[in-house]
């Protein structure tokens, strides 16, 4: 990797660029699976509310952070899944309870290694599972690399104007 790019631990420091990054990457990365209407109406003061929710309090959320001469250009996260049968979120798949929720980096950040080293930090060697968009081809292909294959679980985010996305799931590694 090169020089003066790190992957850190996420921190309150890191919320106001990490609201402006998660907004870039999703418009960035959604371009063409999403409209343009949509993603300008992306909401910047939303994101800034989810990161102070996850990072500004006494248990912070599991989040990681790749700078880039200390800016943050990207961003990972991951969690225990609820139990099976809770109203919360997806069911989880057999393969183990820890999601990733979310991996971005700057389109320009991107085919450097941080993408890897933000997945490492995330999970590590542990079974996981992770729902991506169906149309995303270059995310599913570094997942796949990453060891992750579609359980065959679909979902659609009527939200998102209808984005279909599938679940991959990874065997603990080693």
């Amino acid at each position: 990797m090169a020089p003066g790019l790190a992957v850190r631990r996420a921190g309150v420091p890191d919320i106001e660029r990490l609201a402006q990054v998660h907004v870039r990457c999703w418009q960035e990365t959604y371009r063409g699976m999403l409209s343009d209407a949509f993603l300008a109406a992306v909401d910047p003061a939303g994101r800034l509310r989810l990161w102070q929710h996850l990072l500004d309090r006494p248990d912070p959320a599991e989040a990681w952070v790749a700078c880039d001469g200390g800016t943050v250009v990207g961003f990972a996260g991951s969690r225990r899944l609820p139990a099976p049968g809770s109203p919360e979120g997806h069911p989880p798949p057999a393969s183990g309870d820890l999601e990733l929720w979310g991996l971005y980096l700057l389109a320009s950040h991107q085919g450097r290694g941080l993408g890897a080293r933000l997945l490492d930090a995330a999970i590590g060697s542990r079974a996981a599972s992770l729902w991506v968009a169906a149309g995303n081809s270059r995310a599913i292909g570094f997942y796949r690399h990453a060891g992750f294959e579609p359980d065959g679980a679909r979902d659609v985010l009527s939200d998102w104007e209808d984005l279909p996305e599938i679940r991959m799931v990874r065997p603990a590694q080693g």
